[in-house]
């Protein structure tokens, strides 16, 4: 499913299942859903956030709804650097990283790639 996506834009909000664009947080909860991954549900807040450019919510949301891992897990999450755009939220697939990067769109990059991320999963 999700190699499909590989060189959608970056687009906020885009389901990229639906094959045009992608938003990195629906397509994460995209991919979990997908691997049936228990999650917490999807909440719109958590876009108008990003648009809003409002990093220390999303941080904060973050801090408290997930833990630290010692290293990369499949379906593990994370967040990077995603240049002007501000955050980007990644998902451990096939041993590196689905991103969507706000340049080049959907990518799957190596762990080597992503530099000072610390990978996480939901609390349970």
């Amino acid at each position: 499913m999700w190699k499909d996506w590989i060189g959608l834009p970056h687009e906020f909000r885009a389901d990229p299942r639906d094959g045009k664009a992608a938003d990195c947080v629906v397509m994460v909860w995209a991919v979990l859903e997908e691997a049936k991954i228990k999650c917490p549900d999807f909440q719109n807040d958590w876009l108008d956030l990003a648009e809003a450019g409002r990093w220390d919510a999303i941080q904060t949301i973050w801090e408290q709804g997930t833990e630290p891992l010692d290293k990369p897990e499949p379906y593990a999450i994370c967040l990077f650097d995603n240049g002007p755009i501000g955050l980007g939220f990644g998902i451990v697939v096939d041993d590196g990283v689905l991103i969507v990067h706000y340049k080049r769109g959907v990518h799957w990059v190596p762990f080597r790639a992503l530099q000072k991320v610390e990978y996480c999963r939901f609390k349970q």
